[in-house]
């Protein structure tokens, strides 16, 4: 594996937070890997269970450094439109 494979298969990685328990990592690679969410997430309590440290840190770091997954619409315009004008005024209603 070279290092440009290397770079490229980090830039498509990615947190899934919209089906995610804690913080998206285990879905992100599910879906990037196309595995089960189910058997990912086994195999990161198992790997909790057996290595504590250094898991745990993994995971931390990738929940850290891992961009989130760019979410995708699927309405019309005008709701797209309404859903990016009300988005950013979050703080405007209270």
């Amino acid at each position: 594996m070279t290092f440009a494979d290397i770079t490229t298969l980090a830039k498509s990685l990615y947190r899934d937070e919209e089906s995610a328990i804690l913080l998206g990592v285990c879905s992100g690679l599910a879906e990037r890997f196309q595995f089960s969410v189910l058997a990912a997430r086994i195999l990161a309590a198992l790997a909790l269970v057996l290595f504590t440290l250094p898991a745990g840190f993994v995971y931390l770091t990738a929940g850290v450094l891992l961009p989130r997954k760019s979410l995708h619409f699927h309405g019309g315009g005008a709701e797209k439109q309404f859903w990016r004008s009300t988005g950013r005024n979050r703080n405007a209603l209270g």
